[in-house]
């Protein structure tokens, strides 16, 4: 198994990107100004890939591209007719918190659930609800059987099993 650092790694910057046109009218209506959307890429050389993240009003895509055509391709999509802003990753002078933008809210954004969970564990039974599949390496064995350790979900709608031993494996 490599270790984390060589293979895990996290942009230095950010290409912005200011489209000038929406989805659709709705969504062009409620942006004011010359910018009706917001999405952003960036490069990972470390690992040869482009990243691309955008965050819609119906759920957030984050996705990986590797460099060639395809990618190239994309990012002239995108960059035609609209405005690209680079920016550095900042890490100094951040606020403790942004309002509104905790971990629970981005992954429901992310995962596009729907639920009014603030709380992980309130996201957590949410998921188990709605289909997701536990793997709980942290869980005693004598525990196993039941779907979470704070309630059971509706259904047994979750199938648990133990994380495989090769997930892990190069």
């Amino acid at each position: 198994m490599r270790e984390a650092a060589d293979i895990a790694a996290e942009p230095a910057s950010w290409h912005v990107v200011f489209h000038r046109k929406a989805e659709n009218w709705f969504f062009a209506l409620i942006a004011l100004g010359e910018f009706k959307h917001v999405s952003a890429f960036a490069w990972v050389p470390e690992l040869s890939i482009w990243l691309f993240y955008d965050v819609g009003f119906r759920r957030t895509r984050l996705y990986a591209m590797p460099d060639g055509k395809a990618a190239q391709d994309l990012i002239g999509a995108l960059a035609r007719g609209n405005c690209i802003v680079t920016a550095n990753v900042r890490t100094d002078g951040l606020p403790w918190m942004r309002a509104g933008l905790l971990c629970t809210t981005a992954i429901k954004h992310l995962v596009g659930a729907r639920t009014g969970a603030l709380r992980p564990s309130a996201l957590y039974r949410h998921l188990v609800a709605s289909g997701g599949t536990v793997r709980d390496a942290g869980r005693s064995s004598e525990n196993r059987d039941r779907p979470e350790p704070c309630g059971r979900a509706s259904g047994g709608a979750a199938l648990v099993d133990r994380w495989p031993a090769d997930a892990n494996a190069d």
